[in-house]
């Protein structure tokens, strides 16, 4: 329990420690439709290849949120996530989609995604998981943004109920949770 403790605190420091630059809107794909990414393969937790689409109930905001359980600044954004998702139940489509290289990933064995998930308060959610060509695909043009060197997450992308893109972030820090939770709940409300 102790060692679980250090390691959840070890966590935290390296994730206001390799926190990028405040998340910022990316215009390359503003205001595409969801419709573009909902043929994506995924992968349920279970292994079972799904499309994107099958999880996106049709009228309401989607969120779409890319994570890996070795990402400090995912560890920082997992309880902002875990907030919406609570305050705002079932008024959006939450996708929590895990980003890996290779299946598996031997940089995220079943132990760290648990404990991710835990530190995030994620552990009842039914994740997905993208393998490099899907999370290309899903970022299309943005993923011409990614720095050099970085693997472009935590990643998030906001569709309204038309499913018009209307946001999407790159990294986190603390303004980032804010903007991104006033930006869901203004999604929500709007009609």
């Amino acid at each position: 329990m102790a060692l679980a403790r250090r390691f959840m605190a070890s966590m935290a420091v390296l994730a206001l420690a390799v926190s990028p630059a405040v998340a910022r809107q990316n215009v390359p794909t503003a205001g595409r439709s969801i419709a573009t990414v909902a043929q994506v393969p995924l992968k349920s937790r279970d292994g079972t290849r799904i499309l994107l689409g099958s999880r996106v109930a049709p009228g309401i905001p989607t969120l779409i949120a890319f994570w890996a359980s070795w990402c400090g600044p995912c560890y920082g954004e997992a309880p902002y996530l875990d907030r919406l998702r609570k305050q705002l139940g079932g008024r959006y489509n939450f996708l929590y989609i895990n980003r890996r290289d290779g299946d598996p990933d031997l940089n995220q064995p079943p132990a760290s995604v648990a404990r991710f998930l835990a530190y995030g308060g994620m552990t009842d959610i039914d994740y997905l998981i993208a393998d490099i060509s899907a999370f290309r695909h899903i970022l299309g043009a943005d993923s011409g943004a990614v720095p050099e060197g970085k693997v472009g997450i935590p990643r998030v992308y906001l569709f309204d109920r038309n499913g018009r893109q209307i946001y999407a972030s790159y990294g986190f820090d603390d303004t980032a949770g804010a903007e991104l939770e006033r930006r869901v709940t203004q999604a929500v409300a709007e009609r």
